[in-house]
């Protein structure tokens, strides 16, 4: 009898967790989540490897712009139509960070803009965004050019047969590089020859990414051990910290 009851008991708590945190919510479509894995089964990133943008296209296909994907306990709302990834974050006194995003991310980076709102948020947009501004961005076209230039010429040293795997890798370093000489007048050398992987500063961003990459998915307790105890991951964050003074120091000079 009490073996039964014990059976009963852990099924209805089952049950419970189920249906209150693997259980579509609202009308945003999506496909049903398993039981602890949510969707990284069903869309094949768990056992396929699958990347991340394919699974986003292939559920975009099937659901259209705006759909619910989790992320083993996790929900999102998904956004992939430009228009309204446009009108969310230029209406970001409606459309506030979620709370377990700021969660998650708040492990690496818990005063960042992207994970602040409210007043908070106000106070570090006025600082902060005029970088990005029109104005800011097509007097610098000239720069823009130079460095982009730059890296199609690094591009045209390779074999004609080569094939570049890291395209991605190479455009976020080029933003970087555009980044630093616009907003700081600070050259990061993150377009030189030698490559960002023996670039002191791209292997340190490159490293925080990765850790980013396995925290937004991992439990908070994981993540915040992880950023605790990885000699890795604290070594990436004392070299930016190093290089953003640089920067400041190379501003006030």
């Amino acid at each position: 009898m009490f073996l039964l009851l014990t059976v009963s008991i852990i099924v209805l708590l089952i049950l419970y967790v189920k249906l209150k945190y693997f259980t579509l919510r609202g009308p945003i479509p999506g496909l049903a989540p398993h039981f602890l894995f949510g969707n990284v089964i069903q869309s094949g990133q768990l056992l396929n490897g699958v990347s991340l943008p394919q699974v986003c296209s292939k559920f975009k296909l099937r659901y259209g712009d705006i759909f619910q994907f989790w992320f083993g306990p996790i929900r999102f709302i998904m956004v992939s139509g430009i228009t309204d990834v446009q009108h969310i974050f230029t209406h970001r006194n409606v459309y506030e960070q979620g709370d377990i995003y700021i969660k998650q991310f708040g492990i690496l980076t818990p005063n960042s803009l992207i994970l602040v709102k409210g007043a908070h948020f106000k106070r570090h947009a006025t600082i902060t965004l005029p970088l990005f501004r029109r104005g800011k961005i097509t007097n610098n076209i000239d720069l823009i050019v130079d460095c982009t230039d730059k890296l199609l010429a690094n591009w045209r040293t390779r074999p004609n047969k080569h094939v570049h795997c890291d395209i991605v890798q190479q455009c976020q370093n080029l933003m970087l590089q555009i980044f630093g000489l616009i907003g700081f007048d600070y050259d990061l050398e993150m377009l030189d020859e030698r490559g960002s992987d023996q670039n002191e500063l791209g292997k340190a961003l490159f490293d925080l990414l990765k850790a980013a990459e396995f925290i937004i998915f991992a439990p908070t307790f994981m993540g915040k051990l992880y950023t605790t105890f990885s000699g890795r991951h604290r070594r990436a964050k004392a070299i930016i910290k190093k290089y953003l003074y640089k920067m400041i120091e190379n501003e006030m000079a």
